[in-house]
């Protein structure tokens, strides 16, 4: 290890506790180590400091192997632990290692204690680095890459969550959000200049949003709200608040500077009898009819009501059939 390994010792003599320091040490490591005799003592080990491996003595006075395992797999203690004993049956042993003892070693045996200790730690490193990666995995298949926001996938999965208890006494808002000139920056300064104001649009928009909401990139330069809970009132608060802070917001790339925008489309979650599917097309043409009324703004969708100048064909929802315009 580059570092001191940090051992926890079980074992109710000093001796024989300096006895396996000793050893760890003839082998090259350098143990930071504390040696404890309860379960009390164990505990307040577990509680004050992180340990790298435990090794323990089979039999303690009211406080054997057995239960030190338990007590490591109750903190969660994801490490080696290694029974070091003056007598152990085969028995015992193969008992010990199927409830979680990583391997033992016979206390007249000693010179098999650091390849064991070596080759555990290595065991756990593996161990830890495949969790990594599975934890890796299965939050970028929720989750945008680039922004690190939900993705499109787990945010439908929520809006249909949220559809199930939404009524007209606890209505949810949703946003379809557009930006105005994401194009010209990328067109511009290129998709290095273009992830990065995606990035930093990201975090602008997180501020108005409560930690109940869902902040979501839907695609490209698209990104998707749910408030949860919400009043029409507020939900318009917090799009405006939204529009305010990028209307204000410049993003700065090399020597040039852009001014950026965005175009809200906002839907009332006020009946379960609606779908996610329907629910998100009826926003996005909600933004598109905002970006049809001028760039910048709000359009709340209303069904039966068109929301540009002129009377546009309907589609089964009643939502406006706005051409898509040029971001």
């Amino acid at each position: 290890m580059a570092g001191p390994l940090r051992v926890l010792i079980v074992e109710d003599s000093e001796d024989d506790a300096l006895l396996i320091v000793r050893e760890l040490r003839k082998g090259g490591l350098s143990p930071e180590y504390r040696r404890v005799d309860s379960l009390a003592t164990m505990q307040a080990a577990l509680d004050d400091a992180v340990w790298d491996i435990v090794i323990t003595d089979h039999n303690l006075p009211e406080f054997g192997s057995e239960t030190v395992i338990k007590q490591a797999k109750h903190a969660k203690l994801d490490v080696p632990i290694i029974i070091v004993s003056g007598s152990i049956g085969e028995e015992v042993a193969v008992a010990a290692m199927k409830s979680g003892a990583h391997d033992y070693i016979m206390k007249g045996n000693l010179s098999r204690l650091v390849p064991a200790v070596e080759r555990e730690l290595r065991e756990a490193q593996n161990r830890h680095e495949h969790r990594e990666a599975q934890e890796t995995i299965q939050h970028l298949a929720y989750h945008d890459a680039l922004t690190g926001l939900c993705n499109r996938v787990e945010f439908e999965q929520r809006l249909a969550r949220a559809l199930k208890s939404a009524g007209t006494d606890s209505p949810h808002a949703l946003f379809y959000l557009d930006m105005d000139q994401f194009k010209i920056v990328n067109d511009t300064c290129g998709h290095v200049a273009g992830d990065e104001l995606l990035k930093q649009i990201a975090i602008l928009l997180k501020g108005p949003v409560r930690d109940s909401d869902t902040l979501a990139r839907l695609g490209g330069d698209e990104f998707g709200v749910l408030l949860e809970h919400c009043s029409l009132a507020h939900a318009q608060e917090v799009a405006e608040r939204m529009l305010q802070l990028v209307k204000e917001f410049r993003f700065a790339w090399q020597d040039k500077t852009f001014t950026i925008g965005i175009s809200i489309g906002l839907v009332m979650l006020d009946s379960p009898d609606q779908t996610h599917t329907e629910l998100l097309r009826a926003a996005d043409m909600a933004c598109y009819a905002a970006k049809d009324k001028g760039r910048g703004r709000i359009h709340v969708y209303q069904p039966g009501r068109c929301g540009a100048g002129t009377a546009p064909r309907r589609n089964g929802m009643g939502v406006a059939a706005y051409p898509r315009l040029a971001r």
